[in-house]
This record gives C-alpha cells, sequence and structure tokens, in this order.
C-alpha cells in the first residue's frame, strides 16, 4: 500500500465550520487584498540593532558587531548586548499580534533611534478594526521596562511611555 499524497489530502468537512466544500486553504488565510501597511517607529532608547546574542566568549574579542562598534572587551561586549536587548524587546512587542516583515533598523539621529517594518495586515494592531489605527501597539507597550545608560539622551523614565509630556516612543503608519 502506498502512502497517501499530501495533496490528496482532505479534512472531515464537518470538521470545518459545517460548510461543505470549504478549502482549508480559506480557514486559515486573510483575504488576499488586503494592503501590507509599513509602519515607523521612534524611540528615545538606544535600541541598536548590535546582533551581540549569548554568552561572553574572550576567544572572539577584538570584533565589530552589527551596530559597526568595535568590541574589545567584556564592558565592550555588554554594552552592545544591552543594546541588543533593547532591540529585541521592540521587536518582541511588535510581534505580539502579528508577524513582522522587513524590519529596517535606521539607528540613531540626533539621539532618537528609528526602525520601519511592514504587517500583512494593517488591522491587526487596531481596536477599531481599521487599518492605521495602532492604538492595541500602543497600549501593549505603555510601561515595558527598557535599559538605560547606553547611548541616549533620555529622560528618567526607564519604561516605555506612549503618551503625554514623557513619551518616549512613537509608532506611525508610513502607507495608510
Amino acid at each position: 500500500m502506498q502512502p497517501a499524497l499530501a495533496s490528496s489530502y482532505r479534512p472531515n468537512q464537518s470538521l470545518i465550520n459545517n460548510k461543505p466544500g470549504l478549502e482549508i486553504s480559506r480557514v486559515f488565510c486573510w483575504p488576499l487584498n488586503t494592503p501590507i501597511m509599513r509602519i515607523l517607529c521612534r524611540t528615545l532608547f538606544d535600541c541598536s540593532a548590535t546582533g551581540i546574542t549569548g554568552h561572553f566568549r574572550p576567544s572572539q574579542i577584538p570584533f565589530v558587531d552589527g551596530a559597526g562598534n568595535t568590541i574589545k572587551n567584556q564592558h565592550d561586549w555588554t554594552f552592545a548586548r544591552n543594546q541588543q536587548r533593547n532591540w529585541e524587546t521592540l521587536n518582541q512587542l511588535i510581534s505580539l499580534r502579528t508577524q513582522p516583515i522587513d524590519v529596517v533598523p535606521y539607528g540613531s539621529d540626533s539621539g532618537t533611534w528609528q526602525f520601519e517594518f511592514e504587517v500583512e495586515h494593517g488591522e491587526v494592531y487596531s481596536t477599531t478594526g481599521h487599518a492605521g489605527d495602532l492604538t492595541g501597539l500602543v497600549n501593549e507597550c505603555a510601561g515595558v521596562p527598557m535599559l538605560t545608560g547606553l547611548t541616549e539622551n533620555l529622560t528618567e523614565q526607564a519604561v516605555l511611555v506612549t503618551e503625554g509630556a514623557n513619551q518616549n516612543i512613537w509608532f506611525e503608519p508610513i502607507n495608510k
């Protein structure tokens, strides 16, 4: 007896919303006509994407990290690792509701770190169901701790503040 090919698999239609003839691919996929949304994030926290992960390895010293800094000792490594930790925190926050695509870090410009990313469905961060409404993302970021004492010129806040006079992170849809 030959094994069945994956393409010949047909799930029990009664398990798919009791709708006979509904294709399995339509159950798990969003409509294909949804535009991709590009979002800009700006923050006052140093979130340089250094690529430093794992444990300190003195045998690999010296080297240049992903942000272009020369790592010469454990202090430099720890500093670059903390920058990367902030980068990872922000990436985890934007990944809570969806898998971001095409994440592009721009680094620092006058004490503001910026990066852009895309999401396949603009309404994924919305609390109202409208593309361009990023309220859900903003709410999820509020109060999240960040590492300080890096290269930022920051207020005394060590957490993400999403509104008010001490705001230190901003999200903006680039294409609405």
